[in-house]
């Protein structure tokens, strides 16, 4: 599966649950159809999975749902030693409600272990633009 690659958002080395700044990303996606938006992830230094993250939707969109998936992906924007190798973790998908064209928002959680083998977990949230055409 393929996620526009300034989307993909996914942990740093020593598996720091991955979020991104403040202010919110937009994605352009069809109308109609169901689509993965965004991806989460923690790894290692060594490039393996830490755990497997607990999502949740904090506020849902307008115009549409939000579903997540555990699912395999090829690592990227990480750093060149993980780069192309594979992960496990969340993909987001978002799906706009039939006929729906133009902007949504919403919210998401994940909450993960911050390092292999510890019970120390971090939280972080994010907020999605979509703009559906």
């Amino acid at each position: 599966m393929r996620i526009p690659s300034k989307l993909a958002t996914i942990a740093a080395a020593l598996a720091m649950l991955a979020s991104q700044p403040a202010s919110a990303e937009e994605a352009a996606i069809p109308a109609n159809r169901e689509t993965a938006v965004n991806f989460i992830t923690g790894v290692t230094a060594n490039c393996r999975n830490i755990a497997k993250p607990k999502m949740k939707v904090v506020k849902a969109p307008a115009y549409g749902t939000v579903r997540f998936q555990w699912t395999k992906y090829k690592i990227s924007n990480i750093s060149r030693l993980c780069d192309g190798k594979p992960a496990l973790g969340m993909m987001i998908f978002f799906k706009p409600q039939p006929g729906y064209r133009g902007k949504d928002s919403f919210t998401f959680g994940a909450s993960m272990q911050r390092y292999e083998g510890s019970s120390d977990t971090q939280y972080k949230q994010h907020k999605l633009d979509v703009v559906v055409k």
